[in-house]
């Protein structure tokens, strides 16, 4: 939020920050407002004064230039040369003398045009920056003082400083609530406008009704009525007020409103008064009904929202949004000003669900002032006659049916110290508190403490606590280490072997992707189909858990699968021309399973493109080559008696490609699959390379982990090789052939691998040649052929009696 100095300074004496703000920067940010900047407007302006045109003649050398002599109020003239058509002589100008730098770097110097010299430069708006087109020089009031720093005659000697509040300090969202926290750390006086106008007949309540239908919501509403107006543009200081804190000028009432919402934090609207029919004001829940608001946006309501309506239609979202049709216009002549205060949730919750992002709602959302609601009426009610003319209403609405009602707070001062380290005098606690304008009732060991109704925050013990902690300064809190009389704690095993796991997908090539929880319901179901992932061992734990109140469509639900969000990293990463990568995850999914919440946690792989180096070219499909990954990092971990199996149509996750997928089974379950992503997928999201994907269930694979290594004799004996060729029916799995080779194989038996298919002539129709090779070696002695032999033998013998398989 931006904050202006000389707004500050009309309510508390800051005058001698203008030349060190850099001392008001650092107070306000060890009391817990950090400012993360300040901007002098004047600098823009250096050197830029009023002048007058004293003599105009013309050019000598050029017919449609003039030659002026501007006063500048160093006492001579300055002869200035000027393009302009639009100026004469005795008009007060804007010149930017020479030393000037304008916007764009312009710099101003004293220079001849056609051979006669100029000292200057007479501006327009566009040359000073304050708008886009040049109708000519500036032509000021005649009231303007002659040699004024421009700067000073717009109100542009200012420093605006940039404001993070926190959300629970929204008192300070506005100048009033910061001059407040300024007196109490300075401990200055503090000066609030007084509004004044004159009595009047006109009565607010026999011209209109007020009708408070939902006071939960909104718990204030009141409302004054301003007859005989005049709408017109707003008079300069108040343009540049607004203008310095970031807000654009649009008429007279308008910015009234604004103003008052950022010198009390209380946002006001503004209604034509001729436009709300039966002059009746109805604050209620929405009908369902749609609603357009100022800008032209149509909006469909639901029961949920709460409208501001007249007899017939809503004419304004409660603390969000006034309605186009009774919004202030040129020919606007009474208006009915509406002051309340609204239920934060319902301000944040409408707000939110429709994507409205308006001052007003930024404050209302995070709680405002129930008490300063006729303050801030009062004050704008003023400016508007004081502006606009017209008569105020002598009375007002004011439905207030539950008042605000301050709360005694104990705080003790064994509490005080207990918490903070050190002793603490109860009067200083106390003074501080009465600087907060907090009310105040000591006794011998406590204080009950009255905190302002703008300060809703302080509702507890501790937060008055924390609050003498940061005003009295947070370095005072000593600096005492912990006695240790205790060994730290060991970490988990589930995060001890998440480290080791994430250690071993590093060094297998793997980049670690870390994804939030939440995402899209439509995404994931793009994805994830129950049945589907629990027949590959990955149980869903339950039903799609969504957010009650979520950020956006985006993030409605709880993630079921590690995939949907591994994959828009991949898309992501190759769209921004990343073509070839790998990527995990781990991580929890959640579920609900009969009205109780699971997690569970998972490890989720991508894998896309190949190597395209003159090295590093592979024509090895990426699933190949994660599954070639998957085993190795299974090696790793020393996990045994793992198995590849198929998948049919009716178990496979339709996130992968039929026939190019295969469930990974581990000590007698399933632990997930691996596969290459479907080619519809591939293909919406434009994607034209191999991608591989694999998820596994961390909590079964991961059982007995960490193992303990196992460490054999290397053999000292040569291994002999043996090729054995057969006759396979090609519904026959490989992989069902080489588990039952290894068990036939005995002790000598070190490995089998397929390093041949042949199909076609000699080939029996329905069968492929399969051709394995094995190794043998013997820890104490040289293997002899017969040896071999029998154990192959053996072997052949036991394939062709659990298969119907042939040796060729």
């Amino acid at each position: 939020m931006n904050i202006s100095l000389n707004w500050l300074n009309d309510y508390l004496d800051l005058s001698e920050f203008f030349e060190k703000p850099e001392e008001l920067s650092k107070a306000l940010t060890d009391a817990g407002l950090e400012v993360e900047g300040y901007e002098n407007l004047a600098k823009n302006f250096d050197n830029v004064v009023v002048g007058q045109v004293k003599v105009l003649d013309r050019h000598p050398n050029a017919d449609r230039l003039t030659l002026c002599q501007v006063d500048v109020g160093s006492g001579e003239l300055q002869q200035i040369i000027c393009g302009a058509k639009n100026h004469k002589q005795g008009d007060k100008v804007v010149v930017a003398t020479p030393g000037a730098v304008l916007p764009g770097d312009f710099q101003i110097k004293v220079s001849k045009i056609r051979d006669v010299e100029s000292r200057g430069m007479l501006c327009s708006g566009k040359e000073l920056g304050m708008s886009d087109e040049s109708d000519g020089i500036v032509i000021l009031p005649e009231d303007a003082k002659v040699g004024m720093s421009f700067a000073e005659h717009q109100g542009f000697n200012d420093i605006v400083f940039e404001v993070n509040v926190t959300p629970n300090r929204a008192d300070c969202l506005s100048h009033i609530g910061l001059a407040r926290e300024l007196s109490c750390i300075f401990n200055k006086k503090l000066k609030l406008p007084k509004p004044k106008f004159p009595k009047s007949k006109i009565s607010t309540k026999k011209s209109t009704k007020v009708k408070l239908v939902d006071s939960v919501n909104c718990p204030r509403y009141a409302g004054r009525v301003i007859e005989g107006i005049q709408v017109a543009p707003s008079p300069q200081w108040l343009k540049s007020r607004l203008e310095a804190v970031g807000m654009n000028s649009i008429n007279n009432i308008v910015d009234i409103t604004n103003y008052v919402m950022m010198e009390y934090g209380q946002p006001l609207h503004a209604f034509d008064l001729k436009e709300l029919g039966d002059q009746t004001v109805i604050i209620e829940a929405s009908k369902g009904e749609k609603f357009t608001s100022l800008d032209g946006t149509e909006h469909q309501l639901t029961t949920e929202d709460l409208t501001i309506r007249d007899a017939n239609r809503v004419v304004a979202l409660a603390g969000v949004v006034g309605g186009l049709n009774s919004g202030i216009n040129d020919g606007t002549k009474d208006v009915f000003l509406e002051a309340a205060h609204f239920n934060p949730a319902s301000v944040r919750r409408t707000a939110r669900r429709l994507g409205i992002e308006t001052d007003s709602a930024y404050r209302f959302s995070r709680g405002t002032d129930p008490e300063g609601v006729l303050d801030a009426m009062n004050r704008a009610a003023s400016l508007i006659q004081e502006l606009a003319g017209g008569e105020v209403a002598g009375d007002y609405h004011d439905e207030y049916p539950k008042k605000h009602k301050r709360k005694a707070i104990k705080v003790r001062r064994s509490i005080i110290e207990e918490r903070l380290g050190y002793q603490v005098k109860l009067s200083d606690f106390a003074k501080w508190m009465k600087r907060l304008h907090c009310e105040v009732r000591m006794s011998q060991n406590h204080c009950h403490v009255e905190t302002p109704s703008y300060r809703w925050d302080l509702e507890i013990e501790m937060d008055l606590v924390e609050e003498y902690a940061r005003l009295h300064g947070y370095y005072q809190i000593p600096e005492n280490f912990p006695v240790l009389s205790d060994a730290p704690t060991h970490n988990s095993k589930e995060y001890d072997n998440q480290k080791r796991l994430t250690s071993l997908m590093s060094e297998l090539g793997f980049l670690q992707a870390v994804n939030y929880s939440f995402l899209s319901a439509a995404w994931q179901k793009k994805f994830v189909q129950a049945g589907r992932y629990n027949s590959v061992g990955l149980d869903l734990q339950g039903v799609e858990v969504s957010v009650q109140n979520p950020l956006s469509e985006e993030t409605s639900v709880l993630r079921q699968s590690l995939l949907p969000g591994l994959l828009t990293n991949l898309f992501s990463n190759y769209h921004h021309g990343n073509q070839q990568g790998a990527l995990f995850e781990i991580g929890q999914v959640f579920g609900k399973n009969n009205d109780k919440y699971a997690e569970a946690p998972r490890l989720a792989m991508t894998l896309w493109g190949a190597d395209s180096g003159i090295w590093g070219k592979s024509k090895e499909p990426a699933v190949m080559s994660l599954k070639n990954r998957i085993e190795s990092l299974l090696a790793k971990l020393q996990a045994q008696g793992f198995q590849w199996r198929d998948m049919d149509d009716k178990e496979r996750p339709t996130v992968v490609h039929p026939g190019q997928c295969a469930s990974l089974f581990y000590q007698g379950k399933l632990v997930g699959f691996v596969g290459t992503l479907h080619p519809s997928i591939s293909a919406d999201e434009k994607v034209r390379t191999d991608v591989a994907i694999a998820e596994l269930d961390l909590e079964k694979l991961m059982v007995g982990q960490p193992r303990s290594p196992k460490v054999k004799k290397i053999s000292k004996f040569p291994s002999v090789e043996r090729d054995l060729s057969l006759l396979v029916p090609k519904d026959v799995k490989a992989a069902d052939l080489m588990h039952l080779m290894n068990k036939l194989g005995g002790q000598n038996m070190q490995s089998v691998r397929v390093f041949d298919l042949y199909e076609g002539k000699g080939v029996p129709e329905g069968q492929s040649s399969l051709a394995f090779r094995m190794r043998f070696q013997k820890t104490d002695g040289t293997l002899s052929d017969e040896e071999v032999s029998v154990v192959v033998n053996h072997m052949v013998d036991g394939l062709k009696k659990k298969y119907p398989v042939e040796q060729r």
